[in-house]
């Protein structure tokens, strides 16, 4: 991935975390949730680079990401462990909210925000980047 897109992505992930965190003042907790889980997908992308068979896939990046081996030095997959079922779970809440038609409590739309606080501390912690606000 070039810089150009590394910027791009990072900035991308950093708007919908801006739109997740507004969404859930706003009550919106589905909105939240779809918000959260792609601000974690394009952070991810970015620490991972260009995916090897064309596009990420959503289980994918986070199996890949949580695996640690993009970090330097690489993170053993233990110390992602519990943020892997985070992101698992945000996953489902995602497809719950926008596929399933399912209720968002306000106390998941929360979760789904403090793992793309994570997720965005990881990554610029070892990619060594940037807030662009």
């Amino acid at each position: 991935m070039d810089q150009a897109e590394e910027r791009r992505r990072w900035e991308t992930a950093q708007e919908l975390h801006r739109a997740a965190d507004a969404a859930l003042t706003q009550h919106h907790y589905r909105a939240c949730a779809d918000l959260a889980y792609y601000a974690c997908f394009q952070a991810m992308w970015v620490a991972l680079g260009d995916p090897p068979a064309g596009a990420w896939r959503h289980i994918g990046i986070t199996r890949r990401f949580c695996s640690g081996q993009w970090a330097d030095p690489p993170i053993a997959p233990t110390g992602f462990a519990a943020l892997y079922r985070r992101l698992l779970a945000l996953y489902e809440l995602r497809l719950d909210a926008h596929y399933r038609a399912q209720p968002v409590r306000p106390q998941q739309a929360q979760q789904g925000l403090d793992t793309v606080v994570e997720v965005i501390q990881v990554v610029r912690q070892y990619r060594r980047l940037e807030e662009n606000a």
